[in-house]
């Protein structure tokens, strides 16, 4: 299971949720409201990305199986062993510290940029295409900016992901419009025991999960010998 970093993670989102803090307050008449308002959207981001952003437990340079988790930036919930992951307050709140102060900043500078482009002089197509690419923009095009949770793999099974990704989008040519971002799930052995099997989850715009995706590798782990599509729910490893 890959290092988090909480402390880090805490120490840096505390000076920044300050400063934004105080400069909403003293800057935007009314910016307390706001400050308070961001505390329950920061929860309710921490607890919405245990759904969006999971990573079972797998086997890709583990001794057995690794524990999976849920949550992103940092984990919600942590599993033991193959089992669901729980839930883990304190790790909660600290994901939500976090994404209070991504909030926080990130709607100051969106003020700012309304400010100075004169939102209230403007008409309602022009502030409707100021929401489209300032805001809903950037959040479309995320899984493009900001990696995605998923093993830490290195030497072979790393290898074997690298080369199973560039297939699919080269060889087989099977990367279509909706995705935009390739998460690994797991390297295996394939069910005939010789060949790779490297499973990845696909996220769509917006980091929305989209579906799953294997590709099978030959033994030497170089080129795709196959692949196929798969609803999210589904399991790589009992395909053909």
């Amino acid at each position: 299971m890959p290092h988090f970093n909480v402390l880090a993670a805490v120490l840096s989102s505390i000076p920044v949720a300050a400063l934004a803090v105080v400069w909403w307050v003293r800057r935007i008449r009314r910016g307390v409201d706001w400050v308070f308002a961001a505390v329950p959207l920061a929860f309710g981001a921490s607890y919405l990305s245990s759904f969006v952003f999971r990573v079972s437990a797998y086997q890709a340079g583990c001794q057995g199986f690794c524990p999976g988790w849920w949550g992103y930036p940092l984990p919600t919930h942590i599993g033991v062993g193959v089992g669901r992951p729980e839930f883990t307050p304190g790790l909660f709140v600290a994901n939500s510290l976090v994404y209070y102060a991504v909030i926080l900043v990130a709607s100051a500078l969106v003020l700012r940029l309304a400010q100075r482009w004169g939102w209230s002089e403007k008409g309602f197509f022009a502030r409707l295409g100021f929401v489209a690419v300032v805001i809903l923009l950037p959040l479309a095009i995320s899984p493009m900016l900001f990696p995605p949770p998923q093993p830490e793999v290195s030497g072979p099974s790393l290898r074997l992901a690298i080369n199973a990704a560039q297939s699919w989008r080269w060889q087989l040519r099977a990367r279509g419009f909706m995705d935009r971002r390739l998460a690994l799930v797991d390297v295996r052995q394939h069910p005939d025991g010789e060949r790779h099997r490297v499973c990845f989850l696909v996220y769509t715009w917006f980091y929305l999960p989209y579906r799953q995706v294997y590709v099978d590798l030959e033994p030497v782990g170089v080129r795709a010998t196959g692949g196929g599509v798969i609803p999210r729910s589904a399991s790589c490893w009992v395909q053909p």
